[in-house]
């Protein structure tokens, strides 16, 4: 009896052990599922987050790679404006009269140029400009012909951009002379264009001329004044059509009639834009109505093809 009594204490203890211990367990076991339920759904957000983030990765590297080319394609368009009537054309943003670059040969080579934006709705690229006499005219050939000075303020731009500019294409030559006492006048040719260096950039330039300074450039009423296909004169190469004069020292019109000032002359001319600033010494800069250039305070040479 005594044997039955310790074995049936023996299985309550036991029973009693194992539920206590099952009681542990099950409770462990809720808890550590409730957290692994958290861990997954947190693990679950991450892998959205980083789809996200990767997602938005994608879209910066499409929209970093979309302005490299929008870079390059402005890069490409830029070099398609080679002159200011494309700029005034072509680009947006307000239109006022200044410095711009413009890409003449299609290339690399980038050029500062005055753009006039208002004259007659405006796109004129001016090949000369003079407003002081901080820029000395008196240049050689190759000097003429790379172009110098400051678009800012004075400067030719060159007659390789001269050509380019108007080689086959009918471009309309303006030009503007403003005096001391504010007056401006000014004189339009519907047809201008250079040539190039093996032609001694030789002018054309044809009517209707009209404008308020008058025309002694073609309608001159001397066939050895008048400048259309006249090759250019430097004071170091001499093109002009005046020799035999023996009672002078050269019968170069660049070295003489212009004070070492390029331009196209033919028996000389009565007119040059080029001659010394705002002097005595500037013979027939537009004659009539100036024979001297001293009352002049700026020169303005623009084109623009039609």
């Amino acid at each position: 009896m005594a044997m039955v009594l310790a074995a049936f204490l023996a299985c309550s203890f036991l029973s009693t052990s194992s539920q206590y211990i099952y009681s542990k367990e099950k409770t462990c076991c809720s808890i550590y599922g409730e957290t692994m339920l958290q861990i997954r759904e947190l693990l679950i957000q991450q892998e959205r987050i980083q789809k996200s983030v990767d997602s938005l990765r994608q879209t910066v590297q499409s929209l970093e790679d979309d302005e490299t080319k929008t870079h390059k394609d402005i890069q490409i368009v830029k070099k398609c404006l080679v002159d200011c009537q494309d700029l005034y054309m072509y680009t947006t943003g307000p239109k006022q009269s200044g410095v711009y670059t413009i890409y003449p040969f299609g290339n690399e080579t980038r050029l500062k140029v005055y753009c006039n934006m208002e004259t007659e709705d405006g796109g004129w690229t001016a090949i000369q400009r003079r407003s002081s006499g901080s820029v000395g005219f008196k240049r050689t050939w190759a000097e003429y012909k790379k172009g110098f000075g400051n678009p800012a303020e004075s400067y030719w731009i060159g007659n390789d951009v001269i050509h380019q500019l108007t080689n086959g294409r009918n471009s309309t030559l303006y030009v503007y002379i403003t005096l001391k006492n504010g007056t401006t006048m000014y004189e339009r040719y519907h047809h201008f264009s250079v040539s190039g260096e093996s032609d001694n950039y030789r002018l054309y330039l044809g009517g209707p001329a009209t404008g308020t300074l008058g025309d002694v450039i073609l309608d001159t009423g001397r066939s050895s004044l008048n400048l259309s296909w006249m090759s250019f004169s430097t004071l170091d190469r001499d093109h002009d059509k005046w020799d035999n004069n023996d009672w002078l020292d050269s019968d170069n019109c660049a070295a003489i009639h212009g004070r070492g000032g390029g331009w196209w002359y033919n028996w000389c001319s009565y007119a040059n834009l080029n001659g010394p600033w705002s002097s005595s010494d500037w013979y027939m800069p537009w004659n009539p109505p100036l024979e001297y250039g001293d009352d002049i305070t700026g020169t303005l040479m623009m084109i623009k093809h039609n």
